[in-house]
């Protein structure tokens, strides 16, 4: 039956455990005697501010008690397997290669470069901050001057290199704030579209680099080649002499309405900027926000619609981290599968993830959602940002591998408990000695690696499309898949 648990046991007749150790306990989300059996007592002592003696004691009595370390033979495994369903991406290759869609009870970990091929020419300004102090140079010229300090390598269609300490303006969480370029990248290509503004903006860029564009009273981040005349799109109110102290301070943002957007013939290098912090940067030769999750989105749709149609009739839950849900995307998407997305969205919800450890306690929080609700899809966009991001240094990573190993475990055991999917999307960095083949590899170490179910890599290919590898799976060759992003969502 989809969506069977352990029935929950009293907790109290645990030895050593009293009304307020119990309360603790199911505070911190150890609500039955299979939670506590499978911690460590370190752990345990800390969260019930006892002993180490007496929470090895606890978990001793609750491994009795839960009969941990039970054997069963292959049928009934096989037996209970036929619980399982099957989540469809809307994409038939896609299904193929996941053996007939996203298996509940399983975790498939998306990871990929950002903003690769979502590039501008290589005469628009930029601004960004370096060695204490802040520039405006064409991008082509950023690029060469981090090529002197970091090798380059190839990647997809083009190059990649790692970026310094840098740092650039980007919109990010409603706010133009500094984030930090991991890298940056180039490709050569023979068409780009150049747009223009009544504001006297002028930008080159691929016709799929995406513009923050105002529709439905918000914006709307649509590629340059969808983008009409009259249209309007966000922009900065100051310009570079002004921003260049206010890496800081406050920056304002405005709209201008394009007046003319035509392809022409390029044949040279478009640069992009690699910002995993919002994906935005701020640059042209007036300042312009510049932007470099399909696929969970439309999960989060899919999740939604009835087993006849490839869905989990349930709900979902997202974890966002770096402010990345937007409902006008699920509405899109919901209006193509002819679903009510008003109703599709009321499925859906959204818990905005401040640290790693928030993001850990949504988790616990999403196991008190799930008593009430059929939740059978939960993603985290992204699994990574806030470990990456808190956890700085080698003598760090021991203790963030910690964390992320015990996260990524809670996840598996809501999908075991709920019969529910986990899709989590994972940043990537450069491997700097991988001088041959991709040097891309996913954020997480073994630990990511390990616990993930299934591994799917996503790169860019030509005419907008993007090939899925499956990369790891316990019974699933590694194959490829291509699939299109549309405004419609993912399809073959």
């Amino acid at each position: 039956m989809i969506g069977a648990s352990m029935p929950e046991k009293k907790i109290e007749e645990l030895p050593g455990v009293g009304p307020a150790t119990a309360e603790k306990l199911r505070d911190a989300g150890y609500t039955d005697l299979m939670a506590i059996a499978v911690e460590s007592p370190k752990v345990l002592a800390e969260v019930c501010e006892i002993g180490e003696s007496t929470a090895a004691k606890i978990i001793a009595s609750a491994k009795q008690a839960a009969d941990v370390g039970g054997f069963e033979t292959g049928d009934l495994v096989l037996e209970r397997r036929k619980n399982i369903h099957k989540l469809t991406s809307c994409s038939r290759a896609f299904d193929e290669l996941m053996g007939g869609g996203f298996e509940t009870q399983a975790l498939a970990e998306f990871f990929g470069e950002f903003g690769s091929g979502k590039c501008v020419s290589a005469d628009t300004l930029v601004l960004y901050e370096c060695d204490g102090s802040t520039h405006v140079r064409t991008i082509e010229d950023v690029y060469s001057d981090f090529e002197q300090r970091s090798s380059t390598m190839e990647y997809d269609n083009g190059e990649i290199l790692s970026a310094p300490k840098a740092r650039v303006l980007g919109l990010f969480d409603g706010r133009i704030i500094p984030v930090s370029p991991s890298h940056m990248y180039r490709e050569k290509v023979e068409e780009v579209v150049e747009l223009s503004t009544n504001g006297g903006r002028s930008i080159t860029l691929s016709r799929i680099h995406r513009l923050p564009a105002i529709r439905n009273g918000g914006i709307e981040w649509v590629p340059a080649g969808r983008i009409a005349a009259g249209e309007e799109i966000a922009t900065i109110k100051e310009g570079y002499d002004d921003l260049k102290g206010s890496f800081e301070g406050k920056v304002n943002l405005a709209t201008d309405r394009v007046r003319s957007i035509k392809s022409v013939y390029y044949d040279d290098y478009i640069y992009d900027f690699i910002v995993p912090q919002g994906h935005t940067f701020v640059g042209g030769n007036i300042p312009t926000v510049l932007h470099n999750t399909q696929i969970c989105f439309q999960l989060a749709v899919n999740a939604t619609m009835p087993f006849d149609r490839g869905g989990l009739e349930g709900e979902v839950i997202m974890i966002d981290t770096e402010n990345t849900f937007r409902p006008e995307r699920i509405v899109q998407i919901a209006t193509a599968l002819d679903l009510d997305p008003i109703e599709t969205l009321q499925k859906i919800h959204v818990a905005r993830a401040f640290n790693s450890h928030h993001q850990m306690l949504l988790v616990e929080k999403a196991m008190e959602l799930a008593h009430d609700k059929p939740v059978r899809l939960m993603i985290v966009d992204s699994l990574t940002a806030h470990f990456r991001a808190e956890y700085i240094g080698r003598g760090a990573l021991a203790e963030r591998q910690q964390s992320l190993n015990k996260h990524m475990h809670d996840l598996l055991r809501f999908s075991d408990l709920n019969n529910a999917v986990i899709a989590v999307t994972n940043q990537v960095a450069a491997k700097p000695d991988a001088f041959f083949g991709d040097p891309t590899r996913p954020i997480g170490g073994h630990i990511v690696g390990h616990t993930a179910t299934f591994r799917v890599y996503l790169r860019k290919s030509k005419g907008g499309k993007r090939i899925a590898r499956l990369i790891d799976s316990p019974n699933l060759p590694e194959a490829e898949a291509v699939i299109t992003v549309s405004e419609e969502g993912i399809r073959d």
